[in-house]
């Protein structure tokens, strides 16, 4: 078999059964669990309100720093101390670097998409889907959902991948804590919801035990026949020691 056709979404190394299989394997590894904390249901209350779409949006960012300018100016004209001007200086320089920072992801894309998803979070007409979770690297990388038809058997192709953003994590944070990953709490496979997916949009929402799970970006089956693509499903079939699969 050759390197495209071991890769690409017609081959038989990617079918339900072997994937599924590595995302059971991976979820048997030792690793660091780093649980993240449950969000705000998108359902119940505004966008702004759910942490990892403030996060995209540049909110998580903005609104902290200007909190943070506001009252360094404020303390520094109450006390008076010139002695403490270069260390309120440069606090305040940071403070308005990040404001300006999130303050331009907010208007060049972030906030677009964090409302985009939240709409398609609540759409009605869910689709069902099957899923294999694996992460790439298996220890502590990027958490993948290959979504596979709801019917057929083991041996159906994936019809796209979601790269999710990684959970929020607990806090307060400790020294190393935001490095470790935030597995997922939910079953390497089984069946979830898709919302918001439609021809011209292909990035839905996955719901999984009432729970959004928010996509970075979906490589379709297009996006598995080209360069990138490949690379990942390689590392996948890597991960999973199908040498057989590789080599046939």
């Amino acid at each position: 078999m050759s390197h495209d056709d071991r890769v690409a979404p017609g081959s038989g190394a990617l079918t339900y059964a072997m994937l599924t299989a590595e995302a059971r394997r991976q979820a048997a590894l030792p690793r660091p669990k780093a649980r993240g904390r449950r969000e705000a249901d998108v359902r119940k209350v505004p966008w702004w309100r759910v942490r990892t779409l403030r996060r995209i949006s540049g909110l998580s960012t903005l609104v902290p720093a200007v909190i943070c300018a506001v009252l360094v100016l404020v303390i520094y004209a109450l006390v008076g101390d010139s002695s403490l001007a270069p260390q309120a200086l440069l606090v305040l320089v940071v403070s308005v670097g990040l404001a300006l920072f999130g303050g331009y992801r907010l208007r060049s894309g972030g906030g677009a998409t964090a409302r985009a998803l939240a709409r398609a979070a609540c759409e009605p007409g869910p689709v069902s889907k099957r899923y294999a979770l694996l992460y790439d690297p298996p220890w502590g990388g990027i958490a993948l959902l290959v979504l596979y038809p709801a019917g057929g058997g083991d041996d159906v192709r994936p019809e796209a991948v979601l790269e999710l953003w990684p959970l929020p994590q607990p806090q307060p944070w400790f020294p190393g804590q935001r490095r470790l990953p935030a597995d997922l709490p939910v079953e390497p496979a089984g069946h979830l919801e898709v919302r918001g997916r439609t021809d011209e949009s292909a990035m839905g929402v996955p719901w999984i035990d009432g729970r959004a799970y928010w996509p970075k970006r979906s490589y379709d089956p297009d996006d598995l026949k080209g360069e990138e693509g490949r690379a990942l499903m390689d590392r996948l079939l890597v991960d999973a020691g199908d040498v057989e699969a590789i080599e046939s």
